[in-house]
């Protein structure tokens, strides 16, 4: 659907529904220990504690990770849902940039590393591609566990690379303290999602211009440590479908509805990074719609993103909708 229809559709929405809430994020998307006031008098989102104070900027310029790392060119926060779940779990997700390598850092929760995040960080290991390998390791911390991860040249070795990464996640589990996550409300969304239930309501067989014999509950592709993260990540509600190819040169197509709950404290730097997008009102929630039909919004607690590809026509305000219903039925019929 062309951009324009989107605004428009989202404006007649938003006559149905009521005003728009009021921005209930805080001004800045670094963890606080303090919640910001909300001038319409909607509470404002609890904010969690960051496990390094002053986030990632102040972990690229922390004694011990400059020791072990050498100069720090860039540290910067890494953003996408998944990593907002991070946040919200009281943790930290930072890219720091060294004069020879790219390394992701990663400050886990002692409460999330379990599943299969407990399996990733169990045993360092290298994986090696045609132009270059990938590694990752651990250190454990006060109250959390730190994986850091960076590709590296294919001539250097294995025990190398781990060494160099093991002395990074060990400065950086030194310079964090214990952080605390956001606190719950009632109105908090459960997790898991009921992907049965999102899926029949939104049609999600139509959506993705399928049948039901070709079409499945499908996550992406691990083909790296951060899609494995944010796959088994127990910070995030996600479902996730694709439709297999039906014929040469078809690449099918995929849906997914990712939700942070309590992650409504990040809401405004979230929406003011999303590239070629407007403001729009969904349900009454202050929203982003951008020109490939992705959907962000915030219902003042929680924060919920609609994205796919090659999908067939489909008011994705309209799907919006379809997965806050199922949502807030799920979480009425457990609260009883």
């Amino acid at each position: 659907m062309a951009l324009a229809s989107l605004i428009l559709l989202t404006g007649l929405l938003a006559g149905c529904t009521g005003a728009a809430e009021a921005d209930p994020a805080s001004p800045s998307a670094t963890p606080t220990a303090s919640p910001t006031p909300s001038p319409s008098g909607t509470p404002a989102p609890l904010t969690p504690t960051s496990p390094v104070a002053g986030g990632c900027a102040a972990l690229g310029s922390a004694p011990a990770v400059t020791a072990a790392a050498g100069e720090i060119q860039r540290a910067t926060t890494l953003d996408e849902m998944w990593h907002i779940g991070i946040d919200t779990a009281g943790g930290l997700a930072c890219s720091l940039l060294t004069p020879r390598l790219a390394v992701d850092v990663y400050v886990l929760p002692a409460a999330t590393v379990v599943g299969d995040v407990a399996a990733l960080t169990a045993a360092a290991a290298c994986d090696r591609g045609t132009g270059s390998m990938e590694c990752h390791v651990s250190a454990p911390g006060s109250g959390q566990t730190v994986l850091a991860a960076a590709s590296f040249p294919t001539s250097v070795d294995d025990p190398s690379a781990l060494a160099e990464l093991t002395a990074i996640a060990t400065a950086v589990a030194q310079s964090a303290t214990e952080g605390q996550p956001a606190k719950s409300r009632p109105t908090t969304w459960s997790n898991p999602l009921d992907c049965t239930a999102i899926a029949e309501t939104i049609g999600v067989t139509s959506l993705l211009g399928s049948d039901e014999a070709r079409t499945a509950l499908a996550p992406p592709a691990a083909s790296s440590v951060d899609t494995r993260l944010s796959i088994a990540s127990s910070t995030i509600a996600r479902c996730d479908w694709a439709r297999t190819p039906t014929q040469d040169g078809d690449r099918g197509s995929d849906f997914s509805v990712i939700a942070v709950p309590n992650g409504a404290w990040a809401w405004k730097t979230l929406a003011a990074s999303i590239p070629d997008s407007v403001d729009a009102t969904v349900g009454g929630h202050p929203a982003r719609v951008t020109s490939k039909g992705e959907v962000y919004l915030s219902d003042g607690v929680n924060i919920l993103h609609l994205q796919g590809q090659r999908l067939a026509g489909v008011s994705v305000v309209d799907t919006a909708l379809g997965v806050l219903s199922v949502i807030a039925g799920k979480d009425a019929a457990a609260r009883g």
